[in-house]
């Protein structure tokens, strides 16, 4: 393998790419209306529903607290108390602690409730962690222990965007690899090129290398006013950054690239084997349905977009692409492209 022949391949066919404007904006344009326009459009929603999961300000910290363990209270208005293991009915309870206590008809503000449970209750303005309610209300109190059921959706669909940016990678080959071979056929330079000293692996690789360096720089650049603008929208719903995580990072530094030379390899032989710039876009765009097929199975909640998923997919990926290009290497044939152009 000779890496200046290769590379010279490479350069050859970035240069060409410069001066054809339907590959610069396909570079250019995508990435950008996907990291810029989507987030907007789809989050916005989402975040305007989502409340704020950070613990309220409530009570006064510094009064002088009494503590009451194991005891029965009824009919009382209290104050500035901590209750441990008690029963309490029809009583009015401010700034107060409850633990692993029974809170039946009663209505309680400006309190944290934890491991306790709510019975035909009213809870305003208070945190709680760990409750139970029965025909209860809670208005104007936030969960501190965890994650609501929105914030929870929010953060699936965050990682549902995952799939644009691995897509990325997939589709760009299939604007550029169809002019690997069926371009020089066009522009009647395919003889000249074949006939360089070059190896079927020097030629092959390099142009791959001129298709992957431009669509992967696409998806980096793009990836980070996509962080920029996912964490403005969602960081006041959910109280903190949520992007980039190990998921996001596995998927953008590892799967896209992975993806991105499964669908060059495949497109450039498709490219090698028809005469239309057309038809070789129809057929390597098909491998972007088996992409959109696993993140539709991961929103409907069959498994989880964990660290693990992404990696094992990774190594999935990479053994297709071993794969794969090893046929492409075995199966191209300047000959035979020669023979069968007219």
């Amino acid at each position: 393998m000779r890496f200046d022949k290769l590379w010279t391949v490479a350069r050859k066919d970035l240069a060409e790419f410069k001066t054809n404007k339907y590959v610069m904006y396909s570079i250019l344009l995508m990435p950008l209306l996907l990291a810029v326009v989507l987030p907007v459009i789809y989050l916005t929603p989402f975040t305007m529903s989502v409340g704020n999961s950070s613990p309220l300000d409530v009570g006064n910290p510094a009064a002088p607290f009494e503590v009451r363990v194991g005891e029965t209270i009824t009919n009382a208005t209290l104050n500035d108390t901590v209750f441990d293991r008690c029963e309490l009915v029809n009583v009015v309870a401010t700034n107060c602690r409850f633990e692993s206590s029974n809170i039946t008809n009663s209505l309680i503000r400006d309190s944290f409730v934890g491991n306790s449970t709510l019975n035909g209750s009213a809870m305003f303005h208070s945190n709680f962690l760990n409750l139970t309610t029965i025909n209860g209300a809670i208005s104007n109190s936030v969960d501190v222990g965890g994650t609501s059921e929105d914030e929870s959706f929010l953060l699936q669909f965050i990682g549902f965007l995952l799939i644009f940016f691995v897509m990325i990678p997939v589709i760009l080959p299939t604007v550029m690899a169809s002019y690997s071979f069926v371009g020089e056929k066009l522009n009647k330079s395919l003889e000249p090129l074949l006939a360089t000293p070059t190896t079927d692996a020097e030629l092959l690789l390099g142009k791959s290398a001129s298709i992957f360096i431009p669509c992967m720089l696409a998806t980096w650049l793009a990836f980070i006013p996509f962080v920029i603008i996912v964490n403005f929208l969602t960081s006041g719903a959910l109280g903190y950054a949520p992007l980039p995580d190990a998921v996001w990072i596995i998927g953008v530094f590892l799967l896209a690239p992975l993806f991105c030379v499964l669908s060059i390899a495949l497109n450039v032989v498709v490219s090698s084997k028809v005469s239309d710039v057309r038809a070789s876009q129809q057929i390597g765009s098909v491998i972007v349905l088996p992409i959109v097929a696993f993140f539709v199975i991961a929103l409907a909640g069959l498994f989880s977009l964990g660290p693990e998923i992404m990696l094992a997919l990774s190594g999935v990926v990479l053994l297709i692409d071993v794969g794969i290009v090893y046929l492409s290497l075995k199966t191209f044939q300047r000959e035979n492209i020669l023979v069968r152009w007219k």
